[in-house]
């Protein structure tokens, strides 16, 4: 009977660290994201001092949890994301503003995409069994995997 309790008691702890990691993982990309945007928005005014201020903030705001990440995430879309921002501030030194503007956007949608990739839903959970596709698409045209 002790057996049991400690299983539970286990279950409910990995559970609860789940549930915790996907509440502070939109705390994480979402101020990324919109200073990766307003960034972009100044930059496209002209404003090279605040689009500067707000890419540093959304790097800044990344490298503060970047361990939180690469301990619970996939290392790729990681160091995807740390090179488009080390390329990020190259294009803010030159004053860029196309590509500047482009790399906000990519990298906003890729703080977007590693949010939701952590978010708990059955595609989520689901995409474990058919590795390197998504669940919906586990099954080929004859019904097999």
């Amino acid at each position: 009977m002790k057996r049991l309790w400690i299983g539970i008691l286990v279950l409910a702890v990995i559970l609860a660290s789940g549930i915790w990691l996907t509440l502070r993982f939109s705390r994480i990309h979402k101020p990324v994201e919109e200073h990766l945007q307003q960034a972009a928005e100044a930059a496209r005014d002209g404003n090279w001092q605040k689009a500067t201020a707000l890419a540093e903030n959304a790097r800044a705001e990344w490298m503060k949890y970047r361990r939180l990440i690469a301990a619970t995430t996939d290392h790729e879309p990681l160091e995807q994301a740390q090179y488009l921002l080390d390329q990020l501030q190259v294009y803010a030194q030159a004053q860029r503003t196309t590509e500047f503007c482009a790399l906000c956007v990519r990298l906003a949608s890729l703080a977007a995409a590693m949010e939701e990739t952590q978010q708990v839903s059955w595609w989520n959970l689901l995409s474990d069994v058919c590795p390197g596709r998504t669940a919906p698409a586990c099954r080929g045209r004859n019904g097999s995997r």
